[in-house]
């Protein structure tokens, strides 16, 4: 425990969260206080005992809470940041943050990174030596067609098995940078979740994936990769119409995608199908440790 004193509350007593504190921080949650919550398959909650996980209490109440998880050796992400209403955020999130700074320096973690999607929490980021690095887009499609001449008729599509995942995290290894990787656990838990999931396979090898998930009539391409030895052979392209196709055959009547601003690729790959900009916007910061 770390004690530290704040100009609201006398004594700051600021905790490592266990599993014990799983209720307590569902009430504190579900007061709607004001959170950062970052968009991944995973609740706040799923976090507790992977850490570190910090709370601030008074009169056994919790007051605030900082998670950031690492999504593999070189980065973490903040996944969660809340503090109650009408308190000035900035005293404690500067207490909290220096300590989960250290402890990811202890991981020999090299880079911290969180979305932001609110004002008042940007302000918290660019404050304490996070720099706005990119921005993620989302895209909509507009439910048309490229023409089938650039599908690759080597590449067999078929959907995704659970055994299947460990090789799938290979290659979402190997195709993105640290920052955009995801491990096994939220690739699996992506994989849980109502939609639909593919592998292409080359010869006898899985070469690319993709995960979306699906509600009602509304598809979101959530994850694409393809093994950089395969790159550049349409094989991404297949991915995306086979699943086009899929969600067209049901009816869906809007599919989304999200990208990085910086990934031209992966731009020029859905300007193909007609996916067009919303105009969202998410902006990344990072901090270098």
């Amino acid at each position: 425990m770390i004690s530290k004193e704040s100009p609201s509350i006398s004594q700051t007593k600021i905790y490592h969260a266990t599993k014990n504190d799983y209720q307590k921080l569902a009430n504190f949650f579900n007061q709607n206080p004001c959170i950062h919550r970052h968009l991944d398959w995973f609740s706040p909650l799923d976090w507790l005992g992977t850490g570190p996980f910090l709370i601030e209490k008074s009169d056994d109440q919790i007051q605030a809470a900082l998670c950031a998880v690492p999504e593999n050796p070189e980065t973490a992400w903040i996944r969660v940041f809340g503090i109650r209403k009408r308190r000035e955020p900035s005293h404690i999130w500067e207490i909290m943050l220096a300590e989960i700074v250290q402890e990811l320096q202890k991981r020999n973690i090299d880079l911290l990174a969180s979305l932001s999607l609110h004002s008042w929490y940007q302000t918290l980021l660019g404050t304490s030596g996070f720099e706005h690095s990119l921005d993620v887009v989302v895209l909509e499609w507009q439910g048309e067609f490229p023409d089938i001449k650039r599908l690759n008729r080597e590449i067999e599509i078929r959907k995704m098995a659970f055994t299947d995942l460990p090789v799938v995290e290979e290659i979402d290894r190997l195709a993105f940078p640290p920052l955009w990787q995801n491990a096994l656990a939220g690739l699996t838990k992506a994989f849980n979740q109502t939609g639909i999931s593919t592998v292409a396979i080359k010869g006898d090898e899985i070469v690319g994936y993709q995960i979306s998930t699906a509600m009602t009539i509304y598809g979101h391409l959530a994850r694409l990769a393809v093994h950089p030895n395969c790159q550049r052979q349409g094989i991404a392209f297949t991915l995306v119409h086979d699943l086009l196709s899929q969600f067209q055959h049901r009816g869906f009547w809007r599919v989304t995608v999200n990208t990085q601003s910086d990934n031209h690729s992966s731009l020029r790959l859905y300007e193909k199908f007609g996916f067009k900009p919303t105009g969202e916007e998410i902006p990344v910061y990072t901090r270098e440790l």
